[in-house]
């Protein structure tokens, strides 16, 4: 990231005033090499879009002293594309009044919905009788958003440079500052996008194979800070080999891709659903423990068994089944190679017992086998 030289920001600035920038430069530039750092490390680290707005607005709280400030996301539903606003508070600092949003979101209606991409730099509105700053940001979601805040009277908008009382009209300090999150906001959404290719499989639009390792990870986790349970089911069509064999391998493909959409009804949207790889799936169930996971796998297993999938291109109804193996953490784990090995494992036995039936693992003995809690006929 390149940070603005004294040229960039003095700009026919008197000499008798020089003094008095010298010391507001020198805290300028060491506060933007900061927030820079705090920039770069949103790529070191987890990517967090949400930390760049905390730190942007804590800057401008700050340097300016800030009344409210909120952040609106701009939604489309039903054809209707309007600004909502977020959840997340910037503490100390409180959010706009509710008495004044709907204003705020009226005059920011109209120019954001409007434009097809973001506006750089910072704007100013006027609503509920006072003067609002804006700055637009592509998120990672692929959304787009607005940060609004208010200022404090100590500090003045003027021909569009943003004044101190004790420095020049020509040092623009927010805008550097908004610019800079802008474009780390830009690159966190290109990340994002990218993250996103390579965790998703081609055939079916799931997460692949790639995901399940950080989805363990982020699990595992969560689990030593809040003692949150987890679990797994590993899922195998039983006689999917048939299907490729007599309808072809397109057909094959679209069978897959229907499978993936039935285990994906059958649970929750937080939960992530993986196509592992050939006819496998995963199901990563967050906050499940050993009787909340059993209950979804059979409901997987009684969703799949009850479709008839479509051959592709033919009017032919195809009628699979699954195997499916539950292990659970902490209850049989906490190790992540080794949920994944009990789950498969279990998987196996499944289907080695008959197809078209969930068996779980039992017990905490330190080397867990296989043990049929249920059989599904």
């Amino acid at each position: 990231m390149t940070l603005l030289t004294p040229s960039d920001i003095i700009t026919k600035t008197p000499v008798e005033a020089l003094p008095s920038l010298q010391g507001t430069l020198a805290t300028f530039m060491g506060t933007t090499l900061e927030f820079a750092q705090f920039c770069n490390d949103q790529f070191n680290e987890e990517t967090s879009f949400k930390g760049v707005q905390r730190r942007l607005a804590g800057m401008l709280a700050d340097w300016f002293g800030l009344e409210e400030v909120s952040y609106l996301t701009l939604e489309t539903a039903r054809g209707v594309t309007e600004l909502k606003r977020w959840p997340t508070r910037f503490p100390p600092v409180p959010p706009i009044a509710e008495n004044a949003i709907g204003s705020v979101r009226a005059a920011l209606q109209a120019v954001v919905s409007g434009e097809d991409e973001v506006r750089q730099g910072y704007y100013a509105i006027f609503a509920a009788g006072a003067d609002y700053l804006c700055a637009q940001f592509d998120e990672p979601a692929s959304q787009r958003g607005v940060l609004v805040w208010r200022l404090s009277d100590g500090a003045k908008l003027t021909r569009g440079a943003l004044v101190l009382s004790n420095a020049p009209a020509s040092t623009d300090i927010i805008d550097y500052m908004v610019r800079s999150a802008q474009k780390t906001a830009q690159w966190l959404r290109r990340l994002d996008n990218t993250q996103a290719l390579l965790y998703q499989d081609e055939v079916t639009g799931l997460y692949n194979y790639r995901y399940l390792d950080v989805a363990l990870e982020a699990e595992i986790k969560r689990h030593q800070r809040f003692y949150l349970p987890f679990s797994l089911l590993f899922i195998d069509l039983d006689n999917f080999k048939q299907v490729n064999d007599v309808h072809g391998h397109l057909t094959g493909s679209s069978v897959l891709r229907q499978a993936g959409e039935q285990i994906k009804a059958a649970v929750r949207d937080v939960d992530s659903v993986i196509r592992y790889g050939g006819d496998e799936f995963v199901v990563v169930l967050l906050g499940a423990n050993s009787f909340q996971a059993w209950m979804a796998a059979e409901r997987v297993r009684n969703r799949v068994d009850g479709c008839q999938f479509q051959a592709d291109g033919k009017d032919v109804k195809i009628h699979i089944t699954t195997s499916i193996g539950v292990a659970c953490c902490p209850e049989h784990t906490q190790d992540k190679a080794t949920i994944i090995r009990l789950a498969d494992e279990t998987m196996y036995a499944a289907k080695n017992s008959g197809k078209n039936r969930v068996i779980m693992v039992q017990g905490k003995d330190p080397h867990p086998t296989p043990t049929i809690r249920r059989m599904i006929p």
